[in-house]
């Protein structure tokens, strides 16, 4: 009996110095359940695709509603990183909130359209009724400016919270609203796209707000203490974007397999859409990123009840350093993002 107690007590202590051994996993928060229709998708594919796993570091995707969701959860230690929009990042500098940094863009630039009813132009939206996601969120300010600069008063808009893409693109289905704004890939996924209308194109949407969107963020304590598996998230996510850039088939295949809702040829037309838009080297670049918090609403902030200029610079709220290491060791691409920095 004690000989058995002995062995027990021995492949007891084995288990406890292997579980002791065993890291938790680094956790992505992310604003969606399903991989998206652009290339944020590499978050979504990178843990699907083996990406991560190869780059030697055991990722969790934990889902958040929407970006003021997913700061939440990544101030409340529910995550190690967070996906959000830039805007939001200087938000929380402006509010004093300085312990939460970028240091890469995954989708530097969602590639928007603004999709309408057959009968809406550009000339006579006055009074159309326009899904935006939440007034002052991202698809809201960066849709105001593109109408403004079209020629569209938006203040005769009349603007309805309707939350995230899908929601937007069914509501512009079922006739509830007459334009809204929507990733191409949310439109060509619409079941009778061809039966709408695109007031502004890709391309044109980019000209007009030329913009970084999406960011991927962490703590400053994330940044000291877990930095080695941050650099190899980020090396994970720029090698997806590399090979999806130098072959879209690579992407559409994934994507197959990850939303078999959508079908072949849409993924084969948006694989051509972004064949450059992939952020091979990092998406985080120093010219665009100060373009974007030049641009931004937040140029004022509230104290002892008087608005008071407000500005963040660039090296408080990014940190290019992670990134750096990354390309130091895989190198540069010419297949995407040109380093600016």
């Amino acid at each position: 009996m004690y000989a058995l107690l002995k062995k027990l007590a021995l492949c007891s202590g084995f288990c406890l110095v292997a579980s002791a051994g065993i890291a938790e996993p680094f956790r992505i928060i992310v604003t969606g359940t399903e991989t998206p229709l652009v290339p944020n998708s590499i978050l979504f594919l990178s843990k699907s695709e083996g990406y991560f796993d190869r780059a030697g570091v055991d990722v969790e995707l934990v889902a958040a509603a929407q970006t003021p969701m997913a700061v939440a959860a990544l101030r409340a230690g529910q995550g190690e990183m967070a996906n959000i929009s830039l805007d939001s990042v200087i938000s929380l500098h402006r509010e004093g909130v300085e312990d939460v940094i970028a240091v890469h863009s995954s989708d530097k630039a969602i590639p928007f359209v603004i999709a309408a009813k057959k009968d809406v132009t550009l000339a006579d939206m006055a009074g159309a009724v326009y899904g935006i996601g939440r007034m002052r969120s991202l698809d809201h300010e960066m849709s105001s400016r593109v109408l403004e600069a079209s020629g569209v008063n938006v203040d005769t808009l009349k603007l309805v919270p309707l939350g995230n893409p899908q929601t937007r693109a069914q509501a512009l289905l079922a006739g509830r609203i007459d334009a809204t704004t929507l990733s191409i890939g949310s439109f060509l996924a619409m079941p009778g796209h061809e039966n709408f209308k695109l007031l502004v194109d890709a391309d044109a949407f980019f000209a007009l707000v030329p913009m970084v969107s999406k960011v991927n963020v962490v703590s400053t304590e994330t940044l000291a203490t877990h930095g080695d598996q941050v650099t190899k998230v980020l090396e994970a996510l720029t090698l997806a974007a590399r090979d999806y850039a130098q072959d879209p088939e690579k992407w559409v295949a994934a994507m197959l397999k990850a939303r078999p809702d959508v079908s072949r040829d849409t993924l084969e037309a948006l694989a051509q859409t972004y064949k450059a838009s992939w952020t091979v080297n990092g998406g985080f670049q120093f010219d665009e990123l100060l373009f974007s918090a030049r641009n931004t609403q937040h140029t004022f902030k509230r104290e002892n009840g008087e608005d008071t200029p407000f500005r963040v610079e660039l090296e408080n709220w990014a940190d290019f350093r992670p990134m750096d290491a990354v390309l130091e060791k895989i190198g540069t691409s010419t297949l995407g993002d040109r380093v600016s920095r």
